[in-house]
């Protein structure tokens, strides 16, 4: 059962279930290099699933990639089972809306026009220019309008596709994630515990920076509620999800630095992502640069003379290995996001590229053939 303690003005509650992987390996699967993974090694998982089901997830993550949202609401025991029964008992419109429409559909009174949409059984170019109008982020930029036309094709056939949907995240289930569940659990559950020890210990401040791996909030977003959910895919990265007007989702990582997200692997994903970081001579410069002081993006890209894309770009390299501390503003700061270099991260780093070395080699073969992912089957259905 989630746990609930408050600390401070807000309320923190910890929620915890194999469902939340369930979602986020699938977009991780779709978008591998965003997470580190490797591309062939995502291809080959989901080349296990029908044609049916793949081109149906494809659609369904390119548009609404996080299905997070619900997850809070949904009973426990958290897992893929619970998940797949309740998601059965609903009608395909009915699960399409939970699935799809989160607070910020709902809050910009989107939901309305899909569901117009969902009776009509097709959309129009006013739909299109409301919709893409109403979709406009944080920074005031508006969504893709091309992803906002697929959501349409999705909602004008809502009974389809919701049905196509159900039955494809049980072909995933049935084809992958039904054994990564029994794999994974015992990580989640491991993470699980150290946070609740340290809820009502330390500030929420300390607390999401711990469990971030470096995040760090100068000011907490207006909120009532957190809840927390540990994520095994996700790690090393955060991922914040508005439930409400004052009620905040975060799922962070579970994965410890032993463990790797390809099933077999004798090298911990963490030290190769690291090393690849420090083996290129912008991040380490970089490193160099920010270990003196904190700097954000844009006088990173002027220091090194590169533009500010490709700064971002060495900057998530670096995130995803943990060598960073992400200093986040308060929202109207005119300056961004600034950066650090994570001291006991470098060390870190050091001490386990020493105890990979030192192993025994026959161990570890050992190890990884015993949990060795063979050759990923097409398998129909």
């Amino acid at each position: 059962m989630p746990s609930g303690n408050a600390s401070g003005t807000v309320k923190i509650t910890l929620d915890v279930g194999t469902a939340y992987d369930f979602f986020q390996s699938l977009a991780v699967l779709h978008a591998p290099k965003k997470y580190g993974v490797r591309g062939a090694w995502a291809s080959g998982m989901l080349a296990r699933l029908s044609p049916e089901s793949r081109e149906t997830l494809g659609r369904a993550t390119s548009v609404h990639p996080y299905a997070m949202h619900y997850l809070p609401e949904l009973p426990q025991p958290k897992n893929v089972e619970t998940l797949l029964w309740n998601l059965s008992k609903m009608g395909a419109v009915e699960r399409l809306r939970r699935l799809s429409c989160g607070w910020e559909v709902k809050s910009k009174g989107c939901l309305t026009l899909l569901e117009q949409v969902a009776d009509r059984g097709r959309w129009k170019a006013e739909d299109l220019k409301s919709f893409t109008e109403s979709m406009t982020g944080d920074d005031g930029r508006p969504h893709s309008e091309k992803k906002l036309a697929v959501v349409l094709d999705i909602w004008a056939n809502a009974e389809e596709f919701g049905e196509a949907y159900l039955s494809a995240l049980r072909n995933y289930h049935d084809v992958f994630f039904s054994e990564e569940e029994k794999r994974i659990e015992p990580a989640i559950r491991a993470a699980a515990e150290r946070i609740s020890e340290r809820i009502g210990k330390v500030s929420v401040e300390d607390l999401i920076e711990e469990i971030s791996a470096g995040v760090r909030y100068e000011t907490l977003p207006d909120v009532t509620e957190l809840v927390i959910a540990p994520s095994f895919w996700i790690t090393p990265l955060l991922m914040t999800i508005v439930l409400g007007e004052r009620r905040h989702l975060l799922i962070f990582g579970a994965r410890t630095g032993q463990d790797s997200v390809v099933p077999g692997e004798t090298v911990p994903m963490e030290l190769i992502r690291a090393l690849k970081a420090v083996s290129d001579p912008t991040r380490l410069r970089t490193l160099r640069l920010i270990s003196k002081q904190p700097m954000g993006a844009a006088g990173l890209a002027r220091t090194l003379r590169l533009r500010t894309p490709t700064m971002m770009h060495h900057l998530h390299a670096l995130r995803l290995s943990g060598l960073v501390r992400i200093q986040v503003p308060e929202p109207d700061a005119k300056e961004k996001a600034s950066y650090s270099l994570r001291a006991s991260a470098v060390k870190d780093l050091v001490d386990q590229l020493e105890r990979f070395l030192l192993a025994d080699e026959t161990d570890a073969i050992r190890k990884g053939e015993q949990t060795d992912d063979k050759a990923p089957v097409k398998r129909e259905g």
